[in-house]
This record gives C-alpha cells, sequence and structure tokens, in this order.
C-alpha cells in the first residue's frame, strides 16, 4: 500500500506561515504610522498657555475619533495648512491663495498654491503638515489639494479632525 509523503506539505505550510507573519507585522507597522498622522490636535488645557484658537484660522472641522496628538515646540512643531470655506488655503495665519479671486477651474488656483508655498519662508519646514480642512467644503476639493500638496513636496500630512463631544457626567 502507497503512502502519502506529508514532509514537503509540512515544509511548504511552514514557508506560508513565515510568509504570512512577516507581512501581517509589516502591514501593523504601516497601519500604526498612519493612525499617527491622522490623530487630532487638541486644544491644550494647562492655564497660562495661549488659546490653540488664537492662532488659527477658524473652519469647521469633522468629527472623529482618534487620540491626541503631542503637540511639539519650536523646531518639532509641523506647520498647519488650513483649507476654508471660502476657498482659501493658509500656512499658518499666512494667506496663500484665495481661490475665488481666481477665474477659471479649481486647478489654475492648485497652480498658484504651488507657487506660493515654494515662496513662503517656512516652505522648507512644510515637508510634514497638518492639513485642517472645512467640512463644508467639497471632498473633490480637498482631495486636489492633498494631491497638489505631495506633487509640491509634502510627503507627510496628517488631518486634523474635531474631536468627539464629552460625555455628560452620571
Amino acid at each position: 500500500m502507497a503512502e502519502i509523503n506529508v514532509t514537503p506539505l509540512v515544509d511548504v505550510m511552514l514557508v506560508l506561515l513565515v510568509i504570512f507573519m512577516i507581512a501581517s507585522s509589516m502591514e501593523t507597522a504601516r497601519l500604526s504610522r498612519e493612525a499617527e498622522t491622522l490623530r487630532q490636535v487638541g486644544a491644550d488645557s494647562e492655564v497660562g498657555e495661549p488659546s490653540e484658537q488664537e492662532n488659527q484660522v477658524p473652519v469647521d472641522l469633522p468629527k472623529a475619533k482618534a487620540d491626541k496628538l503631542v503637540k511639539g515646540k519650536g523646531k518639532d512643531a509641523k506647520p498647519v495648512l488650513t483649507f476654508d470655506l471660502r476657498r482659501r488655503i493658509f500656512l499658518g495665519v499666512d494667506l496663500l491663495v484665495d481661490c475665488r479671486s481666481i477665474s477659471g477651474p479649481f486647478e489654475r488656483c492648485l497652480d498658484r498654491f504651488e507657487e506660493a508655498l515654494q515662496r513662503h519662508p517656512q516652505a522648507e519646514q512644510a515637508r510634514n503638515v497638518h492639513l485642517r480642512a472645512d467640512e463644508r467644503l467639497r471632498y473633490g476639493y480637498v482631495l486636489a489639494l492633498m494631491a497638489r500638496m505631495r506633487r509640491a513636496g509634502i510627503r507627510h500630512f496628517g488631518l486634523i479632525t474635531k474631536g468627539p463631544a464629552p460625555k455628560a457626567a452620571r
């Protein structure tokens, strides 16, 4: 009677197990990096520190559940790129471009955005930024801006959201 040799089957299964273990650890690392960039920036609650709202362009942010980002100080602070409902794009509080004042398609505005970003004094530091976009903006505008940010050399950016409303005490 012929017997089945299971040694090659076990070898293949062990190789597949190793491949899946490596792939899952790489995917976990990638997801944790993405989660870190998507965390929200929360306002400081310490007394004596200036309010974060004093240094920002007002926009209505979408709500999302995310961990609070630890803000960097000095050179570690990431610049904030803001896209407001009036289709103006700011770097920090400096206006880069006002898209409503530019006639023609939105792509022309994005061309001006790239030019203004390259001329801005903080252009070198703006390679890793946080993006604040008003939730009432058209989705396509925000996606087009993110694509242009990549093209302009901004390789890493996180999206800033509003945190969920605090739960009432019971």
